[in-house]
């Protein structure tokens, strides 16, 4: 079995734009992938595209011997476009044998998945606002919501602006009651010392966790805040190498990663 082609498809949403890559093999089986990079979507197309000289002949019945190539080819190098491929390949390996992924990946582990809801918030930035969406989204039967209360603060947010992020906080921990998961987004901004004063001020309401409150790569940083405050913090989603988890997990603080393909 050879690929004989490699297809990128754009699907765009009110939030952001997906980036699917398809592959196309000599047999007639197919294999999806993602390649969507946050808010950027012209570089994953160019990155895919730069690729193709390198899958087109490959057999994906073997995903690490083709993801090795890649890596090799973009000097040992990472990219979305690599995981992507991977992904399609896998794809067309568990068609191949008439098997789902997962039990290529070693079997399952769960009968069902929990998920959370996120990207849910968009609107005003008010208590007011966060709580009658939450409210929707349990409606809906989302028993976990992720949201970011900041604004559009940096490294520092000023007393107002973090009054109010604690009380959007409030409002969704009351709106939705006490048996709802809420998590709270960093998205990388504050520093040590901010993100260990706000993550005590939100301990009160018992986030299942505080995500990336200081930049990704700042592992003694993340390490810092989880020691100093109540909530467990997370992180990995920037993550391009299984050593970095391992690297964040010799810490032994913290109990919840974040692997994004």
């Amino acid at each position: 079995m050879k690929i004989v082609d490699l297809k990128t498809f754009v699907v765009g949403n009110p939030w952001k734009n997906w980036v699917f890559v398809k592959l196309y093999t000599d047999e007639g089986l197919t294999g999806l992938g993602e390649a969507t990079g946050g808010l950027a979507t012209k570089p994953s197309l160019g990155d895919v595209e730069e690729l193709r000289r390198h899958v087109i002949g490959e057999d994906p019945r073997h995903p690490e011997r083709v993801w090795y190539k890649l890596h090799k080819a973009r000097f040992l190098g990472t990219s979305k476009g690599m995981s992507a491929i991977e992904q399609a390949c896998w794809d067309i390996l568990g068609k191949s044998l008439g098997v789902p992924c997962w039990q290529l990946f070693g079997g399952k582990h769960h009968q069902r998945l929990r998920v959370y809801a996120n990207g849910w918030y968009r609107g005003p930035r008010t208590p007011e606002s966060f709580a009658e969406r939450a409210a929707q989204m349990v409606e809906k039967g989302y028993t976990a919501l992720k949201f970011d209360p900041f604004g559009g603060a940096y490294q520092q947010i000023d007393p107002e602006s973090e009054d109010l992020a604690i009380a959007i906080v409030a409002a969704v921990r009351e709106a939705v009651g006490p048996r709802v998961d809420i998590l709270i987004e960093g998205h990388d901004r504050f520093t040590v010392g901010t993100a260990i004063r706000v993550g005590r001020r939100l301990e009160e309401f018992r986030p299942m966790w505080f995500e990336t409150p200081v930049r990704s790569y700042d592992l003694a940083g993340h390490v810092e805040v989880a020691r100093s405050i109540r909530v467990p913090v997370v992180l990995g989603e920037a993550f391009h190498e299984l050593r970095q988890f391992a690297d964040l997990l010799a810490y032994r603080v913290i109990d919840i990663i974040q692997p994004e393909p």
